[in-house]
């Protein structure tokens, strides 16, 4: 998992810094957990900063995770004016 995000991270313009919790979710199933987070960082090289609001859906069996869904809002790194125009 972590070797897939900091691939998938490393080649973007995007430099994540920290991950803030948002709220933590318990469902039906005792497997499964759905987390809400923020991802923070720099957009480089232009050096602003972004903040991506995003979901995860985790399932972990016998201590180990087994299934994960990753939903990020990407429009929230987008430049204000890309932004003021949808």
């Amino acid at each position: 998992m972590r070797a897939g995000y900091r691939a998938l991270w490393g080649a973007s313009p995007a430099r994540p810094e920290r991950i803030d919790e948002v709220a933590v979710h318990a469902t039906a199933d005792p497997e499964v957990i759905v987390v809400e987070q923020t991802v923070a960082g720099t957009l480089v090289p232009a050096g602003r900063p972004f903040a991506v609001p995003g979901l995860l859906v985790l399932r972990v069996r016998d201590g180990l995770l087994v299934h994960v869904r990753d939903y990020m809002d990407a429009t929230a790194a987008a430049p204000p004016a890309a932004r003021d125009q949808e």
